[in-house]
């Protein structure tokens, strides 16, 4: 198991985990948002092939409207 701390709260997941995959078992949703591991953005076509380390932060930051 490595932790992984998403938006600020530690989750544990198996080793080898993919970002999508981090994204599913949390159920969030993927439509308008960015994600970044460590301060560093990920492309969503690199979500599934992105395993991050034990210890990463990953960010995710949802768009939203307004002025």
């Amino acid at each position: 198991m490595i932790n992984i701390k998403v938006n600020q709260t530690s989750y544990q997941f198996p080793a080898q985990v993919t970002l999508d995959q981090i994204l599913s078992q949390l159920d969030i949703s993927v439509s308008g948002i960015a994600v970044a591991i460590n301060e560093r953005i990920i492309t969503r076509s690199q979500w599934v092939s992105t395993i991050p380390d034990d210890g990463d932060a990953v960010l995710i930051i949802k768009a939203t409207q307004g002025g």
